[in-house]
């Protein structure tokens, strides 16, 4: 793990976001977003207006101080711009795409490990094909996303996920990565696919998944990051127009989160 950063940014980071994230089983506080253009309440214009989505140079602001230099990305298709539906305004670009680029930003020569080309993959899919060239990168930051395939398969086995996450997190912790981040999805129930009469089962099934991913993560001392309860109303247009599949917005409010929790990261 990565020792503490300066100091010098704490009231800066700690006014970020409010994003919810779990590490070894403590919530971390958040502080209030910057309001969007045009006063409160106001639908921002841009992704540099949305107080969901990190302002121009924020990304390398909060991750100045940070000691990772080689990072490595697995997961479900929620990584890939493969039918992303652009929102005008937010850039054409996946999260885990604009987290690299916040940290080449503060430290130019990271290195990343970014596997393309992937769809619908359960995590026992993610540990078989995915986990053996991850620890052969030697990386020392690790981003899983996760959880949108068992939600959308026709059943869902929580013991069965918890069984093969744990596999991973324990295979990433007891290697070379000093931080393992674990992002599972935005509200499913607003993607605007579901029909009226799954809602209630698929979001008692969403929370199940969350609350077992932070048990595993509490477990191996790693980081979740819960879109389904990123702060802010909900918003329809940070899922796209293909099932299961994010926005250029979402993607943007998504990088947002997982920037700002790795910032936070640096000041506790």
């Amino acid at each position: 793990m990565p020792g503490p950063g300066h100091g010098r940014d704490r009231t800066r980071n700690e006014a970020r976001g409010e994003d919810r994230i779990v590490r070894r089983g403590v919530r971390a506080p958040g502080g209030a977003p910057r309001r969007a253009a045009g006063g409160v309440g106001a639908a921002p214009a841009d992704e540099h207006a949305d107080p969901r989505c990190l302002g121009p140079g924020e990304g390398a602001a909060l991750l100045a101080d940070a000691r990772w230099r080689r990072a490595v990305v697995l997961g479900d298709s929620s990584v890939d711009s493969a039918g992303m539906t652009v929102v005008p305004g937010w850039a054409r670009a996946p999260w885990t795409d604009r987290v690299i680029a916040a940290l080449r930003e503060a430290h130019p020569r990271f290195a990343c490990l970014h596997p393309r080309g992937r769809r619908e993959l359960p995590l026992s899919h993610v540990r078989s094909t995915q986990l053996g060239d991850a620890l052969d990168f030697n990386g020392d930051l690790a981003l899983l996303a996760c959880g949108g395939p068992e939600l959308r398969a026709r059943s869902f086995d929580p013991d069965a996920m918890e069984f093969e996450l744990s596999r991973i997190l324990a295979a990433l912790r007891g290697a070379t990565c000093q931080v393992v981040v674990v992002v599972s999805p935005f509200d499913l129930t607003q993607a605007g696919e579901v029909p009226a009469d799954r809602v209630a089962s698929l979001r008692a099934r969403q929370r199940l998944l969350s609350e077992r991913i932070e048990a595993v993560v509490l477990r191996h001392g790693c980081v979740h990051v819960d879109l389904a309860a990123h702060e802010g109303p909900p918003a329809g247009d940070l899922w796209g127009a293909r099932p299961g599949r994010l926005s250029s917005r979402g993607h943007a409010v998504a990088a947002a989160a997982v920037v700002r929790t790795l910032g936070r990261l640096l000041v506790t």
